[in-house]
């Protein structure tokens, strides 16, 4: 431990230089928690998921909330159990907000509390549709890329499903055109 400030190499009261806590908030934020300690432990820098966790969201509070188009989703704490929202700023691809709950009134008082943001891009999930009609009445919600996907996926399989029979039929009919085409038929008069 450093018990005096070292400019540029170590805060007071440190457990790790400032280059390892640099590393460790750079793969904290690409890997996660589990991942990151693996990580950083075969690279020489033990340090503990709950730490690299703790250490996100104590950034993520500490930065400037002026976002203006942020994505709202959910993250597992204990997958099947426990779960929270992150809230990111879209445009600048920050973490804006970890909040450890995804309870809609929380996110609701998140929004409340942000009245510049303009657009929520979200999920498919109700809760923070009604969060964000609720807290940011105002804000244009959007669906984000990844849930826009299955949204089509669904939609087409609905159509066909209610087409179905008559999709059955049109196949037939290509499949014995084609096949018709597929047999050479001698012309009058021409010898093979």
């Amino acid at each position: 431990m450093f018990t005096g400030a070292l400019p540029g190499v170590a805060e007071a009261y440190g457990r790790r230089t400032s280059r390892a806590e640099a590393v460790t908030e750079l793969i904290g934020q690409a890997l996660g928690g589990r991942a990151g300690e693996r990580l950083l432990g075969r690279l020489g820098l033990p340090v503990s998921d709950d730490t690299i966790v703790r250490r996100l969201k104590a950034r993520a509070r500490s930065g400037v909330v002026d976002a203006r188009v942020v994505g709202v989703d959910e993250w597992a704490k204990r997958k099947g159990l426990n779960y929270g929202t992150i809230v990111v700023d879209l445009e600048r691809r920050t973490v804006v907000d970890v909040l450890d709950t995804y309870d809609v009134e929380a996110v609701e008082r998140w929004f409340s509390a942000h009245p510049q943001i303009h657009t929520i891009c979200r999920d498919r999930n109700g809760r923070y549709a009604k969060a964000a009609h609720t807290g940011a009445p105002a804000a244009l919600q959007v669906a984000d890329r990844f849930h826009l996907v299955p949204n089509l996926r669904e939609t087409i399989e609905r159509e066909l499903a209610v087409h179905r029979a008559q999709l059955r039929v049109a196949a037939r009919r290509t499949s014995r055109a084609d096949r018709s085409r597929d047999c050479v038929r001698p012309r009058d008069g021409v010898r093979q």
